[in-house]
């Protein structure tokens, strides 16, 4: 029998999610809520199954809540489910935040409700493009050991990897995420900047550093970082970061961040002691 899914916050990810679930046979998607009636319906629309909900008084009994709003919204709306759609005991509320635990849905759990965390480490961002992509997906489980044994099969049915996550370490989880993924983006936004401002094109500047961005993760994909390090720290040139401190200087804050890289950068290396020192007072 067909697991009932009912979703509130049913936006990029809740649609992603709902269509590649449905896709297994092993759920029905049944009411969606969303902040407007209109976004509900284009993603019952998408995901071609489901009724879209005007209040969440209108959800019927589930067997899996699924809230996929922003994380700062959780806590609350999962009290206003228990308030206003009473769900059944022993059903299953769930989240897919990366930074807050299953602990945000204590209304529920209280309520007689297994509950979990369940973390896709995806950018979602098209949802056509999304379920296409999605196969291979690491995924962060976290919570009641029933709801960790009702998600397993259902999210390795979607292609996700499952690895489990301590509640205690989320936050820090979390924290890895954003130097994964945002951080990326940030740090090839400066090298644009740079690139620019040394006179070059922007077309140019963004096809450098994406190239040489591009290298350097493929380097890391068949090697460890300490391998794939390059460039003036790794051989201790302390002249050449000289220059470009020099260089960096009417630029405050691309020569911080250029400096705090620096200093994590140098334990990176094979450098002896003592010019592993120099280079470290050089950024400091």
């Amino acid at each position: 029998m067909k697991l009932k899914l009912n979703i509130i916050g049913c936006g990029r990810l809740g649609k992603t999610l709902a269509f590649l679930l449905r896709k297994t046979n092993l759920v029905f998607i049944q009411d969606i809520y969303n902040s407007s009636i209109n976004s509900s319906e284009s993603a019952v629309a998408f995901i071609g199954e489901g009724t879209a909900c005007h209040r969440l008084k209108q959800f019927r009994f589930a067997d899996l809540y699924l809230i996929a709003t922003p994380d700062d919204a959780i806590e609350m709306v999962c009290k206003q489910l228990v308030e206003q759609a009473a769900p059944k005991s022993e059903s299953l509320v769930f989240h897919c935040s990366g930074l807050q635990s299953s602990d945000s849905l204590n209304s529920a759990r209280t309520w007689g409700c297994y509950t979990a965390s369940v973390h896709p480490i995806f950018s979602f961002s098209n949802p056509l493009k999304d379920i296409e992509n999605f196969a291979g997906t690491y995924c962060a489980l976290e919570g009641d050991k029933q709801a960790l044994e009702i998600m397993s099969p259902l999210i390795a049915g979607i292609g996700g990897q499952l690895f489990p996550l301590s509640k205690e370490s989320k936050a820090l989880y979390h924290a890895a995420c954003v130097f994964s993924s945002n951080y990326i983006v940030t740090l090839s936004a400066m090298a644009e900047d740079c690139y620019q401002k040394a006179g070059l094109p922007y077309d140019l500047a963004k096809t450098l550093a994406n190239s040489l961005m591009t290298q350097s993760l493929n380097k890391l994909k068949a090697t460890s970082a300490l391998k794939a390090l390059t460039g003036p720290i790794q051989r201790g040139d302390k002249e050449t970061l000289k220059k470009h401190l020099h260089a960096l200087k009417p630029f405050s804050e691309l020569e911080q961040v250029y400096k705090s890289l620096g200093k994590s950068t140098v334990p990176l290396t094979v450098l002896v002691p003592e010019l592993k020192k120099a280079l470290a007072q050089l950024l400091a």
